[in-house]
C-alpha cells in the first residue's frame, strides 16, 4: 500500500544520502547491496532514482566498490533503467553504467557492461533532448572506445559512429557533448585495429582529429589518432 511505498522511497532516499556523503561512511557493502539490489527491481521511479543515485556514488569510490557492485549482478538492470521514461531514473542508471566503465581495476567491467547490452543503449541516448544525458552517454562511449578491439567493434556495431561524427562536427552541438564526441573518436583512433581506423576515416572521421590539432588537451592523441590513418593508407596503397 502507501504506507509500504513512501517507506520505500524513504528508504531508498537515506541510502542515496549516505553514500553521497564526504567522508564517506564505513559500512558493510555485503550488507547493503542486497538492498539495493531490491530496491533497483521497483516499480517507482522515486524509489528508483534515488537506488541508481545510490549506486552511482559507491561506483564512484574505490575499486573495491564497484566490484561488489558488479559482482552483484546488477549491470543488467542498469542497462535496461538506461531506457526508462524518466530522465531521473535513466541519469543516475547511466552514471552508474559510466563509473563502471572507467573502473581502475585489474579486472574488465567493461566487457559486463557490454555484455548487459549497454552499447545500443548509450547510442539511443547519444541522441538524447537532455544535455546532460547526451554528455554522459558519449562520455562513457569514449571509455569503451579506449578499450580492447572487440570493446571498439561494439561501438562501431551499434551504429553510434554516425551520431557522433555529427554531434563532433555540427556548430549547434554544445561544446562539452562535442568534446565527449571527440573523444570517441579519438581514443577508437588510438586504440583501435587497422580495419576499424580505416573505417573511422571512411564515416569522415579524419576531419575531427585535424580541428584537435589546435586543442591543447588533445593535440597528442589527435597526432596519435592521424599517424594511425596515415599509416593504415600507406599500407593499403601498398598491398
Amino acid at each position: 500500500g502507501d504506507g509500504a511505498l513512501s517507506l520505500l522511497r524513504i528508504g531508498s532516499w537515506t541510502l542515496s544520502n549516505l553514500f553521497d556523503g564526504q567522508p564517506r561512511p564505513v559500512f558493510d557493502l555485503g550488507l547493503a547491496m542486497p538492498l539495493l539490489a531490491r530496491l533497483l527491481q521497483a516499480e517507482d521511479a522515486e524509489v528508483l532514482s534515488h537506488a541508481c543515485w545510490a549506486l552511482s556514488h559507491l561506483c564512484d569510490g574505490p575499486a573495491a566498490h564497484i566490484k561488489v557492485v558488479v559482482e552483484a549482478g546488477v549491470c543488467w538492470r542498469l542497462v535496461e533503467l538506461l531506457a526508462h521514461r524518466s530522465w531521473r531514473v535513466a541519469k543516475p542508471a547511466l552514471r552508474t553504467v559510466g563509473n563502471v566503465v572507467c573502473a581502475e581495476d585489474e579486472a574488465d567491467y567493461t566487457a559486463v557492461v557490454i555484455e548487459a547490452g549497454a552499447v545500443p543503449c548509450l547510442r539511443r541516448l547519444v541522441a538524447h533532448s537532455n544535455r546532460e544525458i547526451q554528455k554522459e552517454a558519449c562520455w562513457t562511449l569514449s571509455n569503451i572506445a579506449a578499450g580492447t578491439a572487440e570493446q571498439i567493434q561494439a561501438v562501431l556495431d551499434s551504429g553510434a559512429l554516425g551520431p557522433l561524427v555529427r554531434l563532433a562536427t555540427s556548430a549547434a552541438t554544445d561544446p562539452e557533448v562535442r568534446s565527449e564526441a571527440c573523444w570517441v573518436v579519438l581514443n577508437a583512433a588510438s586504440c583501435g585495429s587497422d580495419a576499424q581506423v580505416a573505417r573511422l576515416a571512411r564515416a569522415g572521421c579524419v576531419p575531427i582529429l585535424g580541428e584537435l590539432l589546435g586543442e591543447a588537451s588533445m593535440v597528442m592523441m589527435a597526432l596519435e589518432g592521424l599517424e594511425r590513418v596515415l599509416q593504415v593508407g600507406d599500407e593499403a596503397a601498398r598491398r
